[in-house]
């Protein structure tokens, strides 16, 4: 026998864009077959979750290049699912649009203007489940994608996310990504970003002052990663606040920022505290929250 040869990344891409090809022809096929009954229905649905899967992680391996020229089929399908009542799919949608985001940049802010009503909707969706997060994840894409473009969506998704931020029933598990997603706004439309700076730079002072709530006790570990996350979620926001600033006036920058040095050092300090324990051996997690102080040090 001949050698088996690895198959080339090349090789590999061939038949991911085939698969897609068939996945994209395969869901527009769904979309557009009359429901007979309920349990036909039920299959369908089950068949475009499916199809979506392979479709974003198709996205993912064929990367920006690979993607462009199905850009517009792919956000088809994504918005006539995300518009029907599969309920099941919306997530695997959002995250495939937070996907495309990533892989075609910029050229994103061309569909945006479609796929908002369902971003803004599940971002301002008051259980602030799942989908809650899997929309933050995909605004934090698309962010970093479109830059300077995503500012006509601003208000509402800053509103929507500090209104989350001051809710009593934001799960802890979804308040780092929402903080990070501050920071990638912040960051994306720079010194634009003053105009939130002050409500946002408040509410992140008070996110310093969240002790982990001792409800989390079924094992110390789970709720060491949760303060951890959080943690790094506030530094991360911090850091994407100043340097999205950093392109404002001086004066402005100043005086939006100074105010709130003696908070952010401090906490820092809090966190340098916490992580040196009495043996002197440094803690479970140290590392992300570490990279994410000193990461503000620089910034600020």
């Amino acid at each position: 026998h001949g050698h088996h040869h690895p198959a080339t990344m090349e090789q590999v891409k061939q038949v991911v864009d085939e698969t897609l090809r068939y996945a994209i022809a395969r869901a527009s096929s769904t979309l557009t077959s009359v429901q007979r009954n309920a349990f036909h229905q039920e299959s369908v649905f089950e068949v475009q979750s499916y199809l979506i899967g392979v479709i974003e992680a198709s996205v993912a391996v064929l990367g920006g290049p690979g993607v462009t020229s199905y850009g517009k089929d792919i956000i088809n399908i994504i918005l006539t699912i995300l518009h029907s009542p599969n309920i099941a799919a919306h997530e695997d949608c959002l995250r495939t649009a937070g996907q495309m985001a990533q892989e075609i940049g910029a050229d994103f802010s061309g569909y945006m203007a479609h796929i908002w009503p369902y971003l803004g909707g599940y971002l301002k969706d008051v259980n602030r489940g799942s989908s809650y997060m899997t929309a933050v994840l995909a605004i934090s894409d698309v962010a970093r994608a479109i830059e300077g473009r995503i500012l006509n969506y601003c208000d509402d998704i800053v509103g929507s996310l500090l209104s989350a931020l001051s809710s009593p029933t934001l799960e802890s598990r979804a308040k780092p990504p929402t903080l990070s997603c501050l920071g990638d706004i912040a960051l994306a439309i720079g010194g634009r970003f003053t105009r939130y700076a002050e409500p946002t730079m408040t509410l992140l002072e008070q996110a310093t002052l969240f002790d982990m709530p001792s409800i989390l006790d079924d094992t110390i570990p789970a709720q060491t990663m949760l303060r951890n996350d959080l943690w790094e979620g506030i530094l991360v926001a911090y850091s994407g606040v100043i340097m999205g600033l950093r392109e404002a006036p001086p004066v402005q920058f100043a005086n939006l920022v100074k105010v709130h040095m003696a908070t952010m050092l401090g906490f820092i300090r809090k966190i340098s505290e916490t992580f040196v324990s009495v043996d002197g051996s440094p803690r479970y997690g140290l590392e992300p929250v570490l990279r994410a102080s000193c990461g503000l040090l620089v910034s600020a």
